[in-house]
């Protein structure tokens, strides 16, 4: 032991530095924060807010498809830029992080506050549409504001600027130029987020015994997935919120042409993180209680002095040196090679996350300021108390690395047929898909709005006033008991009110979402021990190489390709697509949620059992022991 301490003091604590502070400011009384507890709490809390924006995404994907015109594909380019990025920066930054770890995680995070702000800066360029009053229906001279109805007009062709009528959409066609600034944002937030998810989990373990690890990573792990419900839940607050923050005269919330602070979801937390950000970077590059983790490594044969003073002394020669024999030398681990396949299909399968709330908002004829909160609450609470449980699981007894596998494979198995609960849906309540029909051929109609309107007594939505027929306004916008009259189409007799018919879907609404939780609690409840597994499958020198590996090809192969796949299935299920008077078509309206749902099931399931055949392969090639590097030579050996 006290060979141990020489021989660790002498190679390591001379170069880096145990203190908290900044450069060569390093005051004492920061020296009582310094401590794993603390900064476990604090790169938690910097995690939260980090994941914020992730969460806002999704919920926000609708709006966005309406400001920007955007089809599903598209909005899949926006979440898989990061991926794109991130799978790049895996490879190139995860082999010069080594001994640096604090240092990247904090510039990294700061990288993604930047990029966020990106896209956050568009709502001061964007043109959003204008409010209208509907009670000017009746007059015999047609405002600018009539050129914004939705309602069946004959004499509307003869208006000045040959327009059809209908709600003007050349503001979204104008905005659809910026949704690459949306792009440029995530592909910076990739870079961004590869350190502190590769180096993060590493710095936590050479801080940490092995038992207290998975608490600690389990505690990091509800702060980091919290954050995405949570978002969820905020950002249909925000949501309910006019754009810029000042509701224009005549407009309310249940306006067609309100647009709610869908850029709140990003602003409010990036200014968080850059202030967290800073907290991180005051920490050592290695902490006092490494030392102590380390020796007791040593003596349980995890690692060894050589090995731990190899990676802390590469330099940037050496580093790009040894690159080659290192990835090669995982790529030899039969056992690890398996579970990163396997989390390839997993994140695949996974992926669908994206589109979640836009899926139950056409599924369950939900508003986006209830859909958000819903999945939330929900899934925020099956996120807490599956990585709880996971936590304790893996804590309640010193697990050899092969039963943490087997555990892993067995609850992703038990998760898998409570993905069918995506079979639920409410039944489809529309008419026929939009057209001109002997009721309506006397109106000029057209896709650009979709403007739902309900038939109470026969329970039939129709897809604007104007293709069921309606001349005329009772009431005022926004205000209950307001509706279209003279509607030619409608057989009810008593107009029609704004919004899709929704009775008959609150069961099946409620029976889904408690479905989808027990999903997400026992699959994450795996979590803790895929985490740990990735720390002791590998050499403790190759930890930081093998997390980057795996970053690389779950980005490459399963969250990146996964926006795009699930996009194309939404899109390949469009009964209605949004139509410019050009011939363009814009975000889609209405979907066949029968065939759509079916599809979604088969793929999903298929996915998530592919992936466990893979963890089982994983799981007959794990080493009995981790595997150690014997010596900073180690990699010559592998090139032989």
């Amino acid at each position: 032991s006290s060979g141990i301490n020489a021989e660790y003091g002498q190679e390591s604590e001379d170069r880096v530095k145990s203190q908290m502070g900044y450069f060569g400011w390093r005051p004492r009384f920061l020296e009582r924060f310094n401590t794993p507890a603390v900064f476990t709490a604090i790169f938690s809390l910097s995690n939260f807010f980090l994941v914020v924006p992730y969460g806002t995404l999704v919920v926000i994907i609708p709006t966005l498809e309406k400001i920007f015109s955007l089809n599903s594909q598209q909005t899949g380019l926006i979440l898989i830029a990061n991926d794109i990025s991130g799978m790049i920066a895996a490879v190139a930054l995860t082999n010069f992080i080594g001994a640096k770890k604090i240092r990247w995680i904090g510039i990294g995070m700061i990288i993604i506050v930047i990029a966020f702000l990106i896209p956050t800066s568009t709502t001061l360029l964007v043109e959003y549409p204008k409010p209208k009053d509907n009670s000017q229906i009746n007059n015999e001279t047609l405002s600018d504001d009539i050129k914004l109805s939705s309602f069946c007009e004959q004499s509307l062709d003869n208006l000045d600027d040959g327009s059809t009528g209908y709600q003007d959409s050349e503001w979204a066609t104008r905005n659809h130029k910026y949704f690459y600034l949306f792009i440029l944002g995530y592909l910076l937030q990739g870079i961004g987020a590869t350190p502190p998810l590769t180096a993060g989990v590493t710095y936590l373990d050479e801080i940490y015994p092995q038992r207290k690890f998975a608490i600690a990573l389990a505690f990091l792990t509800i702060f980091s997935f919290i954050g995405h419900p949570l978002a969820m839940v905020l950002a249909s607050v925000f949501l309910g919120w006019y754009v810029t923050l000042s509701m224009p005269e005549g407009m309310t919330v249940n306006s067609k042409e309100f647009v709610g602070a869908w850029w709140l979801g990003f602003f409010v937390p990036s200014l968080a993180a850059f202030v967290m950000s800073f907290i991180v970077l005051s920490y050592p590059q290695q902490m006092p209680a490494a030392k102590e983790v380390l020796k007791e490594k040593v003596e349980k044969g995890i690692t060894t002095v050589h090995e731990k003073n190899a990676e802390l002394s590469q330099s940037l020669y050496q580093v790009t040196k040894r690159m080659a024999p290192t990835f090669k030398r995982l790529l030899k681990n039969r056992a690890l090679d398996f579970l990163i396949i396997g989390d390839v299909l997993f994140y695949l399968q996974a992926g669908m996350i994206s589109f979640g709330p836009k899926i139950y908002e056409k599924l369950f004829r939900l508003k986006q300021t209830d859909v958000g909160k819903l999945l939330g609450i929900f899934h925020g609470c099956g996120f807490v108390l599956g990585v709880t449980l996971g936590g304790l699981l893996v804590k309640r007894k010193d697990w050899e690395p092969k039963k943490l596998m087997l555990i892993f494979l067995v609850l992703n198995l038990m998760a898998t047929p409570f993905l069918l609960g995506v079979l639920l849906h409410c039944p489809p309540t529309y008419n026929e898909s939009p057209e001109l029909r002997e009721c309506n051929a006397h109106c000029t109609c057209t896709t650009e709005l979709y403007d739902p309107v309900c038939d109470t007594v026969t329970q039939i939505t129709y897809f604007s006033p104007c293709y069921a027929g309606c001349t005329d306004w009772e009431g005022k916008e926004g205000i209950e008991g307001s509706r279209y009259t003279n509607c030619t189409c409608s057989t009810g007799g008593e107009g029609l009110v704004p919004g899709e018919c929704k009775d008959g879907c609150s069961t099946r609404l409620w029976i889904s979402l408690v479905v989808s939780t027990i999903q997400t609690v026992i699959k994450f409840a795996g979590f803790v021990a895929n985490n740990v597994i990735y720390q002791r499958v590998v050499a403790e020198s190759d930890r930081t190489a093998a997390q980057g590996l795996r970053q690389f090809a779950r980005k490459a192969l399963g969250t990146l390709p996964a926006p795009l796949m699930y996009g194309w299935i939404i899109d390949q299920h469009c009964d209605v697509w949004r139509s410019y008077q050009d011939g363009s078509l814009g975000n889609c309206w209405i979907y066949d949620v029968s065939t759509l749902v079916m599809w979604l099931c088969v793929v999903q399931v298929a996915l998530r059992l592919l992936s466990c055949c893979f963890y089982f392969m994983s799981y007959l090639s794990f080493p009995d022991k981790t595997p150690i590097m014997d010596s900073p030579d180690q990699s010559r050996e592998d090139e032989l």
